[in-house]
């Protein structure tokens, strides 16, 4: 039954995900009507996306210990060793049925074939850049870069290769960084040459090929949610608003020149070509609004603001503050607080009767009430859960010898609901079963007068009457007319 966690669990997880990454989404909107400048900072988009993350990590606040209630260690009056039992208490309470199974089956499918799809083009995208790259000349000659150019080509250990197709300048690569430039630079003014290559440098310094990859990736690997999406575009868009605005910081009184190099890049370079794995300087992926945008920065006086320590520190302490939060309010919005003990649960014998009631006093039991209620049956009828929920006890030496086999599973807020004197079992220990999953047969192991199962259900340690959580009325009572089976 180990699919229920991944369908019940997995599925939740990547639902919240999606939410989670829509609230960033408005938080961040919200913020730029505060702080407009703040998310036109590539830098803030990659915290972003860190933090969109989160939901996928584990809940580390949320591991638990299953603990057998010491009611149950000491239910026949000499308790066994304390055993402590890791489990987690994800519940997922939707029943099987065989309609639902081939539905999540087909979701999890096209999940699957998603993301084998979108890693596919992912690789396509890699394959042909570097195809791209192998056919451009490789520029050893570095006589028309200026000193300073040539002193970070040098540094950064940059190849720098020509072509002759009419593309847009880009730099690719995240441990080996290349530059291609088409010929149709080198036409170009000497300063707005010099301008086209300053900027995509400027890339380099500032690890943008490396971003660039990384969030293309996570957009492949997360297509099912629009916001991620969403935040690769915000990045491209801001980092080259953020290269321009570098650009121009250093020499305030080239911006008229910047502009005309914007304006003639896209007039040169018509090239489809476009992987989404590069930055570009006047790229494809970029419409008109972007580059109207760019060219309102490279003119206007505010284009030399750069964002300096104090506002990265504060984007790192809001980063964190947001994280953490998410992964300490992430076991709030488990599926364990999304359901409650199920008040209409699933009789575990269906063709059974009721041999003896909650709180039932007898000799047998040396007059003590019964923690529970006997369903008589026949050695050999299946027993089914009655929640869903953990199995953490399957056998007959961690409980009491008079319990016989015995079955222990977990619910959601601790709660617990025991399985006894069984025949054999369906389920083992540390397997996540569903509400009418068959777990075992009734037998008549351990102290008994005849075959029967024997239910218990435990809420915060304590018993409570199975008829609360029960439709016992399903099962005749017989026990006034018949022997009592116990």
């Amino acid at each position: 039954m180990a699919e229920q966690w991944f369908t019940g669990g997995f599925l939740f997880q990547l639902a919240t995900f999606i939410a989670w990454s829509g609230v960033l989404s408005g938080l961040a909107l919200a913020t730029s009507k505060v702080f407009p400048k703040i998310i036109n900072w590539s830098r803030f988009w990659q915290a972003w996306l860190v933090i969109a993350l989160v939901p996928l990590l584990p809940a580390l606040f949320s591991q638990t210990n299953a603990i057998i209630p010491e009611q149950l260690k000491t239910a026949f009056g000499d308790s066994q060793q304390s055993l402590v039992l890791h489990s987690n208490s994800v519940v997922s309470q939707m029943k099987s049925s065989g309609e639902l199974q081939v539905f999540i089956f087909l979701v999890i499918l096209m999940l699957v074939l998603g993301v084998c799809l979108s890693l596919l083009r992912f690789v396509l995208g890699l394959w042909k850049v570097r195809q791209f790259i192998q056919q451009a000349t490789l520029v050893t000659d570095l006589k028309a870069f200026s000193p300073a150019q040539r002193k970070t080509i040098t540094a950064k250990s940059i190849k720098i290769l020509v072509t002759d197709q009419t593309v847009s300048p880009f730099v690719f690569g995240f441990f080996r960084v290349n530059m291609l430039l088409p010929k149709s630079v080198f036409t170009m003014p000497a300063a707005q040459q010099c301008l086209l290559i300053d900027h995509e440098l400027m890339h380099i310094k500032r690890q943008d090929p490396k971003a660039v990859i990384l969030f293309r990736l996570c957009a492949c690997l997360f297509w099912f949610n629009p916001f991620i999406s969403f935040m690769e575009k915000r990045f491209l868009q801001c980092m080259e608003l953020n290269c321009d605005s570098a650009v121009i910081s250093a020499d305030p009184k080239v911006k008229l020149s910047y502009a005309r190099a914007l304006i003639a890049s896209l007039k040169l370079h018509q090239s489809p070509f476009d992987s989404g794995l590069t930055t570009y300087f006047s790229g494809p992926s970029f419409n008109k609004q972007d580059f109207e945008n760019r060219i309102k920065l490279a003119m206007s006086s505010q284009s030399n603001n750069t964002f300096g320590w104090c506002a990265r520190l504060t984007l790192v302490l809001m980063s964190c503050s947001i994280g953490f939060f998410a992964m300490a309010a992430k076991p709030f919005f488990s599926l364990d607080n999304f359901n409650q003990l199920n008040t209409d649960g699933i009789l575990p014998v269906l063709n059974g009767r009721i041999s003896s009631g909650y709180d039932d006093i007898s000799d047998f039991r040396g007059k003590r009430p019964h923690q529970g209620i006997d369903i008589a049956a026949p050695i050999g009828t299946e027993v089914v859960a009655s929640f869903s929920g953990w199995v953490i006890i399957a056998d007959d030496v961690t409980l009491h010898q008079n319990y016989g086999k015995v079955i222990l599973i977990e619910h959601q807020g601790k709660n617990q609901s025991l399985y006894a004197h069984l025949n054999s079992f369906s389920v083992e220990s540390g397997q996540y079963i569903s509400a009418g999953d068959k777990i075992g047969t009734v037998g008549a192991t351990g102290r008994v007068t005849g075959p029967h199962l024997h239910f218990e259900v435990l809420e915060n340690g304590k018993h409570a009457d199975p008829k609360r959580f029960l439709n016992l009325s399903e099962l005749s009572s017989s026990a006034s007319k018949v022997g009592v089976v116990r």
